[in-house]
């Protein structure tokens, strides 16, 4: 067997050296797991709450909603509401524009090659190197997209979503990725997961809810676009396949947690060492073999257990007051099978109806979130949505003085 055949036939290692097999039951770092996991609906709750709504309130509640909310919009923006005018209205647009000229397996999110050139086109081999020089070729490259923290995670089969929209997702002992009218296909030799997290201006993200403070969340999903996008075809120029995926398709934080970039904690959402909880999750799936790296713990699950500020700050009381995680989810929009402080989407999607923006005040709250990348510009001390349009830009001259 050649040197390429001997990594192929490698399982995914941790640094413990310990193997991954891609259909165990899942491991995570906190958020222990029994026998009742299954793979996740894909309906999350975008996809669920008209139909709660109606259920809920009645027949037509959604549209009154919508109605309600849209007149609600325009008033906060004649009155130049803080936060809420027209400018603070149409910077999350401008920032949502990469991500919604997307979608799953097309354009940009392409499961196959766009532009690189194969190693057979450059007549070479495609690239290879012990697992741990791989692993560490696809974290520098993903770092240079724009990666905050990368990690490697092997696949495991029941993170993925059963459907994507109305298609199923399905694997296949096949070569290549293929999207088709009725299902995603993804290889069962992909057995690798490149984790990523992007951090989040904090800037913008500490004037949640308000229009201005929605635009940290809607750069963040397009700057994981242009990142998982970018890496992807990297790794194809490199001789392998690969597939992107930012909320489609897979559930980003288990693969995160295996990956070592964070802790599962009371927000029910991933906080990492680096960021805290500011962050978009995203991730590629390879057939690239690489080193797999470990669960790490920091502290995150203890501090959850007596601290409680996230649920504190939530304005529509969603999240989790108990002492301890446990297996009781709160709703469809919950994965069960799997200890964790479940929240109640229901009551948060609400909240961001009545503000008419997202909401990231959990996020904000959270002591480990912090701002240590050099995009973000620590002014969370900002009163008032309008002083951050008079922020001055990062230049040379400007650096000395912050």
């Amino acid at each position: 067997m050649d040197r390429m055949g001997e990594i192929l036939a490698t399982p995914c290692h941790k640094e413990d050296g310990q193997p991954h097999d891609g259909a165990q039951a899942p491991h995570r770092a906190t958020g222990e797991a029994n026998a009742s996991y299954r793979r996740f609906s894909g309906r999350d709750m975008f996809a669920l709450y008209p139909g709660l709504k109606e259920e809920r309130d009645g027949e037509g509640s959604f549209e009154a909603e919508n109605a309600a909310l849209t007149d609600r919009l325009s008033k906060w923006m004649r009155s130049g509401k803080p936060g809420f005018t027209l400018r603070d209205q149409q910077l999350s647009p401008g920032a949502w524009t990469l991500m919604r000229s997307t979608r799953p397996g097309d354009g940009l999110l392409s499961w196959t090659r766009i532009c690189a050139r194969t190693p057979a086109e450059l007549g070479v081999e495609p690239y290879t190197e012990t697992l741990e020089e791989m692993s560490q070729t696809v974290k520098s490259a993903a770092r240079f997209y724009g990666a905050g923290s990368v990690g490697i995670a092997p696949m495991r089969e029941v993170y993925v979503n059963q459907k994507e929209g109305e298609r199923e997702i399905v694997f296949e002992d096949t070569e290549l990725p293929a999207v088709t009218e009725n299902k995603f296909v993804i290889p069962r030799k992909m057995r690798w997961v490149v984790a990523i997290a992007i951090p989040m201006d904090l800037s913008l993200l500490s004037q949640s809810p308000t229009a201005i403070g929605e635009a940290a969340t809607s750069l963040g999903y397009s700057q994981s676009a242009l990142v998982v996008a970018s890496l992807a075809e990297f790794i194809r120029g490199l001789g392998y396949q690969a597939v992107p995926s930012i909320n489609d398709t897979a559930q980003s934080i288990p693969f995160a947690i295996d990956a070592g970039l964070g802790e599962l904690s009371r927000l029910n959402k991933l906080v990492t060492p680096e960021f805290g909880a500011a962050v978009r999750l995203c991730k590629v799936f390879t057939d690239m073999p690489m080193a797999c790296d470990s669960p790490i713990r920091f502290g995150v699950e203890d501090l959850c257990r007596q601290c409680k500020q996230c649920a504190e700050a939530c304005p529509s009381r969603a999240l989790s007051f108990d002492d301890e995680p446990s297996f009781n989810t709160r709703g469809p929009w919950n994965n069960s099978g799997h200890k964790a402080w479940f929240e109640d989407s229901y009551k948060c999607f609400s909240y961001w109806r009545k503000v008419g923006n997202g909401c990231a005040i959990c996020m904000a709250s959270c002591p480990y979130t912090k701002t240590v990348n050099a995009r973000s510009r620590d002014y969370a001390h900002l009163q008032n949505p309008d002083q951050w349009w008079s922020l001055p830009a990062i230049t040379p001259n400007h650096r000395k003085n912050r």
